[in-house]
């Protein structure tokens, strides 16, 4: 009898494992179907110093679903205002139509992906597996919310982001629910390029700006008007320095995870590979690998293809993500290998903490058609 009973579990075990990949997603989903309701209801608990409140964890974290949107698109606004100043200014005191062809290229790509992130939608993170926390988590939108929109937003390759940087992208959709894969896992791979100046400044000029605001205000942080007034001037002359700086697209190559699925990783470090610059694009064109000076121009100066601080940001050439959303910053560059012709890199995720997001935001994927 014994023995019927270990044939007959060994005999499940072996058909749960060689089940088709869309029953098995069909039963993991489910499964976090079943199991979500239980998830959110302690998930507001992990938060360290999380105040007890009144409301259920589904309604609070609805509520903050929502707050978070209207914040977003808040942020959004305001970027595309800056952005818009930005560029006119380039424009406006440029006769150069090398600089005015890249003002005006940046300016249509930053229409097109906040188009792209007006039409996305919030999600809740409902649920994530503890043997798969570093790779996958499962989202509160699906089918439903596409028949609902009377449109596509929520399908296989739609980008997911969260503070306005990628965090992953949707590999199963459900009828009410959907799986994404993180960044941070090993097997996820997204093309990117390195950007120094621009872009790269923006959230740094927002700080300036936001100590700008409240040191303006607050003469009792200062000794004497004077004091206040030198520090004032010294903060508005390095935002005006940030807001001049003349954005390059450099280094091409691609990023991946490197967190195991099996264990949660302490930090969320992502690997580059294949860094180079080693044929034009609209960006510009092709540059040498150890100088950075345009290839056949003795005379461009020389520059690095690829340095610590600089943003890493989607190209578009892995036809999945659109180009210009922020994934990570270069955080170290391996040396350039004897007869080498790429870069190597590490880089953290601009995103912030991928172990305990709470909210995304789900991008129609490229090239979807509206119903």
């Amino acid at each position: 009898m014994a023995r019927l009973s270990f044939f007959l579990l060994g005999l499940c075990l072996f058909g749960l494992i060689n089940l088709p990949q869309e029953c098995a997603d069909q039963w993991r989903c489910n499964v976090v179907s079943a199991l979500s309701p239980t998830w959110q209801s302690v998930a507001p608990r992990r938060q360290k110093g999380a105040p007890a409140s009144a409301f259920s964890g589904v309604e609070v974290g609805s509520l903050r679903v929502q707050y978070q949107a209207l914040q977003e698109l808040f942020l959004d606004e305001k970027r595309l205002q800056g952005q818009a100043e930005s560029l006119a200014a380039v424009v406006g005191r440029n006769d150069s139509e090398k600089l005015r062809t890249k003002a005006l290229r940046r300016a249509d790509r930053l229409k097109r992906l906040l188009v792209l992130q007006y039409e996305s939608i919030p999600a809740q993170v409902i649920f994530r597996e503890p043997s798969s926390w570093s790779s996958t988590i499962w989202i509160s939108v699906g089918e439903a919310d596409n028949r609902a929109l009377g449109t596509t937003i929520v399908a296989q390759n739609s980008p997911v982001l969260a503070n306005q940087s990628l965090v992953g992208v949707v590999e199963y959709v459900g009828e009410t629910q959907s799986r994404v894969r993180l960044i941070s896992d090993a097997g996820m791979v997204c093309a990117v390029r390195s950007v120094r100046g621009g872009m790269q400044n923006n959230e740094l000029t927002q700080h300036v700006q936001n100590l700008l605001t409240h040191v303006q205000v607050r003469q009792d942080l200062f000794a004497s008007t004077e004091e206040q007034a030198r520090f004032v001037d010294m903060l508005a002359a390095f935002k005006t320095r940030l807001n001049d700086a003349e954005e390059e697209e450099l280094a091409k190559g691609e990023i991946c995870g490197c967190s195991a699925p099996l264990f949660r990783s302490r930090k969320a470090i992502l690997k580059g590979t294949g860094f180079n610059y080693d044929f034009p694009d609209e960006a510009g064109p092709a540059r040498d690998i150890k100088t950075g000076r345009v290839l056949g121009d003795h005379f461009s100066k020389e520059t690095l293809l690829i340095q610590p601080g600089d943003l890493l940001v989607t190209s578009g050439f892995d036809g999945v993500f659109p180009a210009g959303i922020p994934v990570a910053i270069a955080t170290s560059i391996a040396p350039l290998k004897e007869g080498g012709f790429t870069y190597e890199l590490e880089a953290k995720p601009t995103a912030g903490d991928l172990m305990d997001l709470q909210t995304v935001f789900v991008m129609p994927p490229l090239g979807a058609s509206k119903d």
